[in-house]
């Protein structure tokens, strides 16, 4: 919910109230994505060697704090230099989530785990409607945006101090766990191949991650998933006002949006469950409502306000797809390392579309966008068609390494314990890729 309170006041007097012209509201939600981005490479050092429950904690309760100053902003600079230390606050904290799951369930349970806790951003957008309808109706002189920072700072501050008490950094330190459970805990993770907890930073995993297709897909994926997602993240309520409903309706309206999100990761999440090899067929189910949404916003009359407004929902059910692109990557490339850093770069993708997006969505345009739907319209189709390339391509791998296995000799037989030895997927012959 923090995390949108931006969009849903711009609905309101932050705009006016700040006094923002042209495409500065853009470079506000630009510049967010600018502090992710410097702090990102810190981020991938430090979740190789910080517990990762304690740095979620922490930089949740350091977010928490910088959310409640952005009430404190009185102009354009103002509110620039805190969304900045806002998104540097929030780098790590989705690439710590992602290794967490991986450190906690078998590679058939990830696409579920991920899609499950990624189902909170839909879920928020539903409560933040109905919250923020009811603190619209504030009238204390206070200026109304700035009641949305100060509630969910608050919020978010009291969420960190359950987070530093309760959220444990692996299964080997989990105080609700006793020593049998922990070891059933680690044991069930001996076929993922991906090792437990290591804190030792590996030059030549680094070297073997940047040298890998697989975290480069992730990346570029990543861009082509995010960038036409800014428009319900940061634009979404002034679209929806734009279609001629008012402040208080465009609160309410926004709810569809978290519940067609919610469907497609429920949906996405419960078939990869169910059906094996089906991260990257839904990945292409997700994005393809979301092209055909983003057409009829483009296209339909004016006048035709509830279809347009129905086809914009419907472009919320590609927020399936990167939870489906985090879980390919965090079982399919194994060793601390070399996660750490492939996690790292997927989000220096992620918010790189960050920056972009925005800055297809014109001021001068308002309140249509032709020139950003006519983007998220040619990059919902890319990220629809790109999955067919990766699972081909993991296809070709598991072939090849089932070849090597074949012609190799018995010096080649199985290592004990080599499922925690803290290999890469390279470097393991049996490791299996997941498509």
């Amino acid at each position: 919910m923090d995390k949108s309170v931006m969009a849903q006041s711009a609905v309101y007097d932050l705009i006016s109230n700040l006094g923002l012209k042209g495409q500065q509201y853009s470079w506000c939600s630009s510049i967010f994505y600018f502090g992710y981005l410097a702090f990102q490479p810190f981020a991938a050092r430090l979740l190789n060697y910080v517990p990762l429950g304690r740095f979620v904690a922490t930089t949740s309760i350091i977010w928490a704090v910088i959310l409640f100053c952005t009430a404190g902003a009185m102009n354009f600079r103002g509110m620039m230099a805190v969304r900045f230390f806002l998104g540097m606050a929030e780098a790590g904290v989705s690439p710590a989530y992602v290794l967490i799951t991986g450190t906690w369930y078998k590679k058939n349970e990830i696409p579920l785990r991920i899609t499950t806790w990624y189902c909170g951003n839909g879920f928020a957008i539903i409560l933040q409607s109905f919250i923020a309808y009811g603190i619209a109706h504030i009238d204390t002189g206070i200026a109304v945006w700035r009641w949305f920072f100060i509630i969910f700072g608050i919020v978010g501050l009291l969420w960190g101090a359950v987070l530093w008490i309760y959220m444990p950094d692996s299964p080997l330190t989990a105080k609700f766990l006793n020593e049998r459970e922990r070891a059933i805990a680690i044991e069930r993770l001996r076929d993922n191949r991906t090792g437990i907890s290591n804190t030792t930073f590996k030059k030549e995993q680094l070297v073997e991650a940047l040298l890998d297709i697989k975290v480069w897909y992730g990346f570029f994926y990543s861009i082509a998933c995010v960038v036409p997602a800014t428009a319900v993240a940061n634009f979404g309520g002034l679209i929806i006002k734009g279609f001629g409903y008012d402040s208080f309706k465009t609160s309410l309206l926004n709810t569809p949006l978290g519940l067609t999100q919610c469907m497609g990761l429920v949906t996405a999440g419960f078939v990869t469950f169910y059906y094996p090899n089906t991260r990257c067929l839904m990945q292409f189910a997700c994005n393809v409502p979301a092209v055909i949404g983003s057409v009829l916003v483009y296209t339909l009359p004016k006048h035709n306000r509830t279809g347009r407004l129905v086809s914009f929902y419907c472009t919320n059910f590609t927020n399936a797809s990167l939870p489906m692109m985090f879980a390919l990557t965090t079982t399919n490339i194994a060793g601390q390392t070399k996660r750490s850093v492939s996690t790292a770069l997927l989000f220096v993708g992620y918010s790189t579309a960050f920056i972009i997006g925005p800055q297809f969505f014109r001021a001068s345009e308002a309140p249509g966008y032709p020139m950003g739907f006519k983007t998220m319209i040619i990059m919902f189709s890319i990220a629809a068609l790109a999955p067919g390339l990766y699972f081909c391509y993991a296809r070709w791998l598991n072939a090849r390494k089932q070849k090597k296995l074949a012609e190799s000799s018995d010096d080649n037989g199985p290592v004990e314990n080599e499922e925690f030895l803290d290999l890469t997927d390279k470097q393991q012959p049996r490791f299996v890729y997941a498509m």
